[in-house]
């Protein structure tokens, strides 16, 4: 592992600050990017990456790439975040689920990195609707996200490998994702290696997709026998190994896309004895991020924000 760390932290050795602390992107895989064997994303022919929506939409991403948002050395905290956007698998909403949270994010002290993964490909001519119904009958359920998920770990590696040089802690590096970006950022939480795991996620109207997802492991260990039945007789419980980090979950409760399944997902945490920061908003539907809709679930980003600074920052 230090030898991996230490040949990371070479291949990115970029000045620090540049343009106010916004680097520009860098692959995450500069000696090539991995292949995975019958992958069904991959297009029979070559694709090329390209913006839609003036700009705000990344299609057909197959080299992945991280751009650090760094911010001013005298308001920087030591903590860092890897920002997954989302779009299904099929897209990134590079701007209101990327860049625009990181540039959020700087300007309170913490370092953010916006992770441009791996995405099915759409061969020329392939609308979003048609992509989409394809994707839906054609691929299960989280294995669209398997290369992102491969490259969000890597994301975290190659920011704990420039903690020094980018003034982050390494045990204060965590990871967000958005909608599909919730996924990438929920499995990496499940990394065999629990070195590679991120030290905290925010999962934003996303959570891991897979069917079935790794097996959730308890959040504490078993009561001692003797201890009282009574939640309020009992002592402190001593956390797991093996345990998820901290988490902060947020969705709108009329996001009629993954709302069933997130809170299914919560529930599941909660009987694992997790108790992680949970926001569920009567308005703003899917898709919220950045945007402003004139709801509460508008202000997520200072709950976030809240959330970092006490659970993260100041322990």
């Amino acid at each position: 592992m230090r030898t991996l760390l230490a040949a990371l932290a070479l291949m990115f050795s970029l000045p620090a600050f540049a343009d106010e602390g916004e680097l520009a992107p860098m692959p995450i895989w500069p000696e090539g990017v991995p292949v995975i064997k019958d992958w069904p994303g991959t297009a029979k022919a070559p694709v090329r990456e390209e913006l839609r929506e003036n700009g705000e939409q990344v299609w057909n991403v197959t080299v992945p790439t991280l751009q650090p948002f760094l911010p001013e050395p005298a308001k920087a905290n030591g903590t860092a975040v890897v920002i997954a956007p989302g779009g299904g698998f099929r897209l990134l909403g590079i701007h209101h689920e990327g860049t625009r949270v990181a540039r959020w994010l700087a300007a309170r002290g913490i370092a953010a990195f916006v992770l441009k993964y791996r995405l099915i490909q759409s061969p020329p001519g392939e609308s979003n609707e048609a992509m989409r119904k394809r994707v839906l009958e054609t691929i299960a359920p989280g294995v669209g996200g398997i290369p992102g998920v491969e490259d969000g770990l890597q994301a975290l590696r190659i920011v704990r490998a420039n903690a020094a040089k980018w003034k982050i802690d390494p045990h204060r590096v965590g990871i967000m994702g958005f909608s599909a970006g919730g996924h990438v950022a929920g499995m990496t939480m499940y990394a065999a290696n629990l070195a590679e795991r991120p030290d905290f996620a925010g999962l934003i109207y996303g959570f891991p997709f897979g069917d079935p997802n790794p097996p959730m492991p308890p959040a504490n260990l078993p009561w001692p026998e003797g201890t009282p039945k009574e939640p309020w007789l009992r002592p402190k419980p001593t956390p797991a190994p093996g345990r998820l980090p901290p988490m902060f979950l947020a969705m709108a409760q009329d996001d009629m896309a993954v709302g069933q399944g997130f809170r299914a997902y919560y529930d599941q945490l909660f009987a694992a004895g997790y108790r992680p920061e949970v926001h569920l908003y009567e308005r703003g539907s899917h898709g919220f991020g950045m945007a402003t809709r004139g709801t509460t679930a508008d202000h997520w980003i200072d709950e976030f924000g809240w959330w970092i600074e006490a659970e993260v920052t100041r322990k």
